[in-house]
């Protein structure tokens, strides 16, 4: 076939598909659920029993890709989402929803909007300003960043709220063994003159590991002095902080995180180039 050839059919094959989108029902304009938090909850349950079995828990990806970071759901229009799980996506492993009624579409929307568009969700109760002395008198600001200032220990929080929902930074904070964030990982070395040491890894090679210590210094290891480097499976975050901090003053935490919304603007000097 020519590519001449090749073009036409092509062409062809995508009038053919336009004519076909144009025999399924489509809605309009925005979800009219909206946020509510009742139509999340709800599409949390339907996609866990309708759609994780190949998107996977919290549409993190399984059999089939991840929803979190697709186009289609942190950029495209409320409707096409809908479109396309109503419709399904011809010629795929995608298939139509003619079973769920609108309703349960749209709950749907909402929950994966709600996973995939934190910056977008209402501000989170609490008394930010309250919340930002907590994060500096429990010890939070000594490991991690926000505004350009703090710790290096732990992942930057300049942005946290748009990147993750109240609910995970609740996670993250009362049980933050659960997820570990890559490039912050624990390693305890034991070296062959018997020194052992417990940092950060920021840096591994066939020659060199490099940790940060508590003390924010950084630590370096030739390979070959090392006996043993083993991976910790707990976070360095103490975890702790739902017994030392009380329901008022973890509810002004999160409204603090969740107003940290903007992208960082501030430069900062991290060193190793992997946070």
């Amino acid at each position: 076939m020519s590519r001449q050839e090749r073009t036409v059919s092509l062409a062809a094959v995508g009038v053919f598909a336009a004519s076909l989108a144009c025999e399924f029902w489509s809605p309009s304009g925005g979800n009219p659920l909206g946020r509510d938090s009742a139509a999340v909850q709800a599409g949390d349950a339907l996609f866990h029993a309708q759609c994780a079995i190949c998107h996977g828990r919290e549409a993190a990806g399984a059999l089939a890709s991840g929803l979190v970071r697709a186009d289609s759901v942190t950029r495209g229009p409320a409707d096409e989402l809908f479109a396309l799980m109503r419709n399904g996506i011809p010629g795929t492993e995608m298939p139509p929803q003619p079973d769920l009624s609108d309703d349960e579409l749209w709950q749907i929307v909402a929950y994966l909007h709600h996973l995939a568009r934190p910056r977008r969700l209402p501000p989170v109760a609490g008394d930010a300003e309250a919340g930002g002395r907590v994060f500096r008198s429990a010890g939070c600001a000594e490991c991690h960043l926000v505004d350009g200032a703090g710790g290096f220990l732990g992942p930057p929080l300049d942005s946290i709220a748009t990147r993750k929902t109240n609910g995970q930074i609740r996670n993250d904070v009362l049980d933050p063994d659960a997820e570990l964030t890559r490039g912050y990982r624990t390693v305890i070395v034991d070296t062959k003159e018997g020194k052992r040491v417990e940092g950060i890894l920021k840096h591994e090679s066939t020659f060199q590991v490099l940790l940060m210590t508590a003390d924010g210094s950084v630590a370096s290891f030739r390979r070959q002095d090392l006996q043993r480097v083993e991976e910790s499976r707990q976070s360095a975050m103490p975890p702790d902080y739902g017994d030392r901090l009380t329901p008022e003053e973890l509810q002004d935490l999160l409204a603090f995180l969740d107003r940290q919304r903007e992208p960082q603007s501030v430069r900062v000097y991290r060193p190793f180039g992997v946070y």
